[in-house]
């Protein structure tokens, strides 16, 4: 759905980022040894009817597919696309051969599969978005995977896809079916939670407390603005960060600060009666863009955010202009990384986020899944695409890694990394939360020798840290006790984060009239914190974005939730 484009496109970029940044998740280093599994290279044999869980077909198998590639797909000489280590894996070894039917670059896969599905010509198993998921559905082309999950899927993959608690699911399921397999990644759910960065050595210097209240954010603010915190007798310090496009999640968003008045970004809601409605514009909103406005004229925020991108917002933290921000997980191991390399006395502390009264702040996460995998109704094989779920799993994650030759060893001369090869790929959300919390135990315990991959990365990178290796710094940000990711922990173990309960496709009405709206949103919000706007005039706008299409909306989106509770 339109309304959920751009939010999972920056969430699926802040897991590949968090994966090569701060997990190395999909970029093992050479030198790394794989550990080795009979399990995933001695499938037991069974009929090729059989839907055994990583069992090997026998006669073989063939399945068709389509591919996506971009400029990042390097091979080996003699490799490619149709035949590399996978392919190798998949027919040697399970009996399956996957033939590509097509493969174009990522810029113009959908629309190569427009002209696909709109022929009716679509391979066994494909990969789709929730748009085009749903009108494969209504053309009646997809095949029902539900009681092929049950049979086919290993208790492993069952265990992962279930980290969301069946938000993935409930997404792919259209009539009562289950017509897609997610598509996750590594550093989702409650990973994407957004949290506080703050400037530690500045709170030292100016003798200020640790932030632990919504008013001491703002009281820490406004000194971090007033008060030269560089030193440098000069007004050119950020209280709290703030780039243009601040509900989009990036590095400087707001959706952390209006997550906690309870209220949330682009996203839909249940309101007091259990009805759905558009989260950017209820009457939660108000009074955040009211203290806003207050920071703005205060000389808090910046005077120039309204036209300030993420990355300039990046730019500022790194030459030590800011001291305050909301971020994800991620953000610390590589922008304020930066202001750190620049500057070592810099030094960050995150926090979970505050609340504004007595009840706790629910922290907004991204969708675990935009993208799935599809079947053609009528293939042969419809378990197939759940046996290459299983093996990618099972090589990547279940076992350790498969011994040599190893897919998911990424050559630094040459940049082939043979990983994204796999037709099928799904990350457990959970991967660098379940590392951190092994390598805080090894920690403990000084032993980090029966660590498996990514956790034994982690811990070499905290052990030459705490040996006073400070080019590891990043890594104490992410992993360290009090880093990045125990406020992860902090928040799954509060069992708290707030999905998006909207997780069909695009309504009709959400297709033609959303775009506009959200750039509405934009204005009308940045014109109030910037003090162009008086604060009723959200009044004023939660009317007219009802009038103006957000009525239709909600109603398309009721009729989906009450079909699909």
């Amino acid at each position: 759905m339109n309304i959920g484009n751009k939010k999972v496109g920056a969430a699926s970029l802040g897991a590949f980022l968090a994966l090569s940044l701060v997990a190395s998740a999909c970029s093992k280093s050479e030198d790394q040894p794989a550990a080795t599994s009979s399990a995933s290279t001695s499938p037991l044999s069974s009929p090729a009817t059989s839907a055994q869980p990583l069992s090997k077909y026998s006669p073989s198998i063939e399945v068709s597919t389509v591919r996506s590639v971009d400029a990042t797909f390097k091979y080996a000489e003699g490799d490619s696309i149709d035949s590399n280590i996978w392919t190798k894996i998949f027919e040697n070894e399970y009996g399956i051969k996957v033939k590509n039917v097509w493969s174009v670059d990522a810029s113009q896969y959908h629309q190569k599969l427009n002209v696909s599905v709109a022929s009716g010509d679509i391979p066994d198993f494909l990969e789709v978005n929730k748009e085009e998921m749903k009108r494969l559905a209504d053309a009646d082309m997809l095949e029902d995977l539900t009681k092929v999950w049950e049979q086919a899927a290993s208790p492993y993959l069952k265990n992962v896809l279930n980290q969301d608690a069946g938000v993935g699911f409930k997404a792919a399921t259209i009539g009562g079916k289950l017509l897609g397999i997610p598509k996750t990644y590594a550093n989702g759910g409650i990973s994407t939670a957004p949290m506080l960065y703050v400037r530690t050595d500045w709170l030292q210097k100016l003798n200020l407390p640790e932030p632990k209240t919504m008013d001491d954010l703002f009281k820490t603010a406004t000194a971090f603005a007033k008060q030269d915190p560089d030193g440098n007798g000069k007004a050119d310090t950020i209280g709290l960060a703030l780039n243009k496009d601040f509900m989009d999640g990036g590095h400087g968003s707001l959706n952390g600060f209006f997550n906690g008045y309870h209220a949330y970004v682009d996203i839909f809601v249940k309101d007091s009666a259990g009805k759905l409605v558009y989260s950017s514009v209820q009457k939660e909103m108000k009074e955040p863009l009211k203290k806003l406005q207050e920071l703005y004229k205060d000389g808090v925020l910046d005077k120039e955010f309204g036209v300030k991108p993420t990355s300039k917002i990046q730019e500022d933290v790194a030459a030590g202009r800011v001291g305050l921000a909301f971020g994800t997980v991620a953000d610390g191991g590589f922008i304020q990384k930066e202001n750190h390399t620049k500057d070592p006395k810099a030094q960050w502390k995150v926090y979970p986020l505050f609340s504004i009264d007595a009840k706790p702040a629910n922290p907004q996460l991204w969708d675990t899944a935009n993208t799935f995998y599809v079947v053609k109704k009528g293939s042969k094989h419809p378990e197939a695409v759940i046996q290459l779920a299983n093996i990618y799993l099972n090589r990547f994650y279940e076992t350790s890694y498969a011994p040599n030759p190893n897919p998911f060893v990424s050559d630094s001369k040459t940049g082939i990394f043979p990983g994204k090869y796999a037709p099928v790929v799904i990350d457990p959300l959970n991967t660098n939360l379940d590392a951190f919390r092994k390598v805080q135990e090894a920690l403990k315990k000084g032993d980090g020798s029966k660590l498996d991959f990514p956790a034994n990365i982690h811990y070499d990178r905290m052990s030459k840290f705490k040996a006073g290796d400070d080019t590891m710094w990043f890594s104490n940000m992410v992993m360290g006790a009090d880093g990045t990711y125990s406020v992860i922990n902090k928040y799954d173990q509060a069992k708290i984060g707030q999905y998006n309960l909207f997780l069909g496709s695009a309504t009709p009405a959400m297709s033609e009239k959303l775009p506009t709206l959200k750039k509405k949103v934009y204005e009308t919000y940045t014109k109030i914190i910037m003090g162009d706007a008086p604060i009723d005039d959200f009044d004023k706008f939660a009317d007219e974005f009802k009038k103006l299409g957000g009525e239709t909306i909600e109603k398309e989106v009721n009729d989906w939730y009450n079909k699909n509770k």
